[in-house]
């Protein structure tokens, strides 16, 4: 029986800022120099920064999550409003910022000579613009093509499949969850996502996104049961520490690894999701180790996290054209990337989130807004200052 307590995991807003600033340090790695200049010169580094693409499964895992704790609070698994309020209020949310983000990244190309042209760098996959591609990213079916995947403004792809599996929450996977274990679910829709990894072909859509977002959904009904889910925090851990031979196993087989890092880190958050919510019910206030993730610039952050991500790519694209002419040795190409570009990619997104996605907040994240204003207002002299 799903309990109808409401609780605030306030560490979520700063685990969404957290998983932004991955992708954006990835992509600001990505995009140094010509393709593969970055990695010749930094192997050891490409390593750890190169992990940064799993903030997209993150995201998605959160996505699950939240979209499921008002669910799991309902005695027949509804939503409010029924599936048309639950489509209406995530357009709202979603597609403002994401046309402004596609308006933005075209508005640059058309502006910017510079970034018309192939260069060699990771910039090229984005353009030429093409009809299809604008019209693909209006339709938010882009991710469903390699040939428009990352074209006009890359991130988004990931925006389009999001916006996609809120469909396949609402029509299928909420009322097979009344009906069948959400385990059960999960573990098929695992298995099912690994065929196209078996065989190589389709890969480019991340179809095991879709069991990752499930997962999410899951661990939100285990956070709210009554039962006791202590196994959580060994399993997240578990989990963690496996994305090492995630990464490693398979490259020594000559096969992508992608898939399998992905899956290991999204499977990982959803059971530290667990153990964390159930921590933070029992005890009144969250474990000491998400804490740091309630911190005001976390929050922030978290609050910012959907423009950070929508808006970042460009900007560092940019960026390294602008750079590249200049014969920069590439760390120091890396460098600048990485400590001008990003503070400026966040400034921007910052602006961003003020003219365009703060309209479209819901509630909890006005109510957060405002909770920051006053905070600032009323901060002392001293500490506005730093």
């Amino acid at each position: 029986m799903p309990t109808p307590k409401r609780v605030e995991f306030r560490y979520l807003d700063g685990l969404r800022g957290a998983a932004a600033l991955l992708v954006a340090a990835y992509h600001a790695f990505l995009f140094t120099g010509k393709m593969g200049d970055a990695e010749a010169a930094m192997p050891f580094w490409k390593e750890i920064v190169g992990l940064g693409y799993v903030g997209v499964p993150i995201f998605i895992v959160l996505s699950g999550y939240v979209l499921m704790l008002p669910v799991v609070r309902t005695p027949e698994l509804t939503f409010r409003d029924g599936v048309g309020g639950f489509v209406k209020r995530r357009a709202r949310r979603i597609l403002p910022p994401y046309f402004a983000a596609t308006a933005f990244a075209l508005l640059l190309i058309a502006l910017i000579p510079v970034m018309q042209q192939p260069s060699g760098t990771a910039w090229d996959s984005k353009i030429p613009v093409t009809w299809e591609s604008i019209v693909t990213h209006l339709l938010l079916v882009q991710n469903l093509s390699p040939h428009w995947m990352f074209t006009i403004n890359g991130p988004l792809w990931s925006v389009a499949l999001e916006w996609q599996i809120y469909f396949i929450m609402a029509l299928i996977l909420l009322p097979l969850w009344r009906r069948v274990s959400g385990v059960k679910i999960v573990t098929v829709l695992l298995l099912a996502t690994m065929i196209p990894v078996a065989l190589q072909t389709g890969t480019f859509a991340h179809p095991w996104l879709i069991a990752l977002f499930a997962a999410g959904m899951l661990a939100a009904q285990l956070t709210m049961g009554a039962r006791d889910q202590r196994w959580a925090g060994a399993a997240a851990v578990a989990l963690a520490v496996g994305i090492i031979p995630a990464a490693a196993l398979p490259r020594m087989a000559g096969i992508p690894a992608d898939p399998f890092v992905e899956i290991v880190t999204g499977l990982a958050v959803a059971a530290a999701l667990i153990w964390t919510g159930r921590q933070t019910i029992s005890s009144g206030r969250p474990p000491r180790i998400v804490r740091p993730l309630q911190s005001r610039p976390m929050m922030f952050l978290g609050l910012i996290s959907y423009s950070v991500y929508l808006f970042h790519s460009p900007i560092l694209g940019l960026l390294n054209l602008l750079l590249l002419p200049l014969g920069i040795p590439i760390i120091a190409e890396y460098l600048l990337l990485t400590f001008i570009g990003i503070p400026l990619a966040l400034a921007i997104a910052y602006g961003m989130f003020w003219l365009v996605e703060r309209h479209f907040l819901n509630s909890r994240q006005k109510h957060a807004v405002n909770e920051m204003s006053d905070a600032e207002t009323h901060a002392p002299v001293a500490d506005r200052a730093r």
